[in-house]
This record gives C-alpha cells, sequence and structure tokens, in this order.
C-alpha cells in the first residue's frame, strides 16, 4: 500500500483531475435535469415526461367538460322537441280542430289528468294545514 501511496503523491494531478470529473459528472447527470413550471400547476417543476403526463391529463380535462356541453346541448335541444310538441298540441286544441273521436277521447284524458294532478295537490296542501293546526 505504501507503493501506491508514493505513486499517487508523485502524481497527484494526475489522479485528483479524474476524480473531480468524476465528481462533476455524477453531480450535474443527477441534479441537473431539465425542468420548467407546469402549465396546469405552476408552483411545481416538471420534467419532460412528467410534462408530458400533464398535458394528457389537460387533455382529458379539456375532452371532459366538451362532453358536458355536448350533453347539455342534447339536453337543452330535446327540451325544444318536448315543448315545440306540446305547443302545437296546445294550438291544436286552441284552434278546434278536435273533429275526430280519438281526439276528443284524448282531449277528455287528458284535461281529467291535469284535473287529477291539481287535485292531489290541492288535497295534501288541506291535509298539510289541518296537520299544522293540531
Amino acid at each position: 500500500m505504501s507503493k501506491v501511496w508514493s505513486w499517487i503523491e508523485k502524481n497527484r494531478w494526475t489522479v485528483i483531475m479524474p476524480l473531480v470529473a468524476i465528481i462533476l459528472w455524477v453531480a450535474v447527470a443527477v441534479t441537473c435535469t431539465p425542468t420548467t413550471p407546469s402549465p396546469i400547476r405552476p408552483d411545481v417543476l416538471v420534467t419532460a415526461e412528467q410534462l408530458a403526463l400533464d398535458y394528457e391529463t389537460w387533455l382529458n380535462d379539456c375532452n371532459s367538460v366538451a362532453k358536458r356541453f355536448e350533453f347539455a346541448r342534447s339536453d337543452i335541444d330535446k327540451q325544444l322537441q318536448q315543448w315545440n310538441k306540446l305547443q302545437e298540441t296546445f294550438m291544436t286544441l286552441a284552434s278546434g280542430s278536435v273533429t275526430t273521436w280519438p281526439g276528443l277521447l284524448q282531449l277528455l284524458i287528458s284535461g281529467g289528468a291535469i284535473g287529477l294532478f291539481a287535485d292531489n295537490i290541492r288535497k295534501n296542501g288541506v291535509i298539510g294545514g289541518l296537520k299544522r293546526n293540531r
């Protein structure tokens, strides 16, 4: 071991410089990965792989929001179609064109159903009022 130590003392810069280079290479390779602030999490620094993952997350979120807009649009369209059918039915009834027996039967049944619904609401109110007065 003394021969090795003697050789190191005589050639110290030959030994020190490669060791310093190895230490610097390890330090740079481990600690100096390129990072940037995340577009969706500005307080976090991300690498290229994490940036790609953030992009996929953002893209999925955007697609999810787009699907909600599509659903809302189809819901509004469905409600408009139902409203148009209801208006058409009211216009048919208001114009007095219920001249067929099935039309008259439909008018009587729908009027009775609306009356039954309104009567149940009234009865529930009366019963609720009686319960409150006890």
